[in-house]
């Protein structure tokens, strides 16, 4: 069973809204009040206890506010900084995991890469399309993004040639067959005229023959 300066500091805790102390609080808290008869407590006794608890209350929620690990790690960075401009060795820090490739390797992967999926590339095209890829990277996706780009638009040059170079082959075609409709179109002419110069005759002599069948009759 609690005693009575448990029951009474816990009881005005209450009221102003503080809960959810120990018993090691209320014994702590006696011990600061100097409180020897728990079951006895003056009101002086208990209104320094609870002053006290609630004092401890703030100062806890204090230490649980602050950021005790960030504020760790500013001061450690701030002494570490400290630490290298007096000594000097503060300098600017390079990039991490850098890729540097020289002309050779990126033509080997452009070659590989091509190769892998199924183009095939002659020597210089291989150096065509590394001209347009640079030579340092961050990362190595940057650097695969970078060649698979060099390879699309590569790919899409070739491709406008190629349409280029049928658009030009079609035109030599029509151009030939129009040639040959006019020659053929001419000849058809000349049978036309001789066949038309030929039924005329054949119509003459038959006017002919037939004015003679007519006197011959008469």
């Amino acid at each position: 069973m609690s005693d009575k300066f448990t029951n009474n500091v816990r009881a005005r805790l209450y009221k102003q809204g503080y809960q959810g102390f120990t018993k090691d609080d209320y014994t702590t808290a006696a011990l600061a009040v100097e409180c020897d008869d728990l079951d006895n407590p003056t009101k002086e006794q208990l209104s320094q206890a609870v002053d006290y608890l609630k004092g401890k209350t703030t100062s806890r929620l204090s230490l649980i506010d602050e950021p005790i690990e960030e504020t760790l790690t500013v001061e450690a960075e701030e002494e570490q900084q400290e630490t290298d401009l007096q000594t000097g060795a503060l300098t600017v820090q390079e990039p991490e995991n850098q890729i540097v490739l020289t002309e050779q390797e990126k033509q080997s992967l452009v070659a590989d890469i091509a190769q892998g999926a199924g183009i095939e590339l002659k020597a210089a095209d291989v150096k065509q399309i590394t001209v347009s890829i640079a030579s340092t990277f961050a990362s190595r996706k940057e650097l695969n993004e970078a060649i698979f780009n060099a390879l699309v638009h590569f790919a899409k040059e070739f491709k406008n040639q190629e349409v280029s170079k049928i658009r030009r082959k079609a035109e030599e075609i029509r151009q030939t067959l129009a040639e040959m409709d006019s020659v053929a179109g001419s000849e058809l002419t000349q049978i036309k005229q001789a066949m038309e110069a030929t039924a005329l005759d054949y119509k003459s002599q038959f006017a002919d023959l037939a004015l003679s069948f007519a006197g011959i009759i008469d």
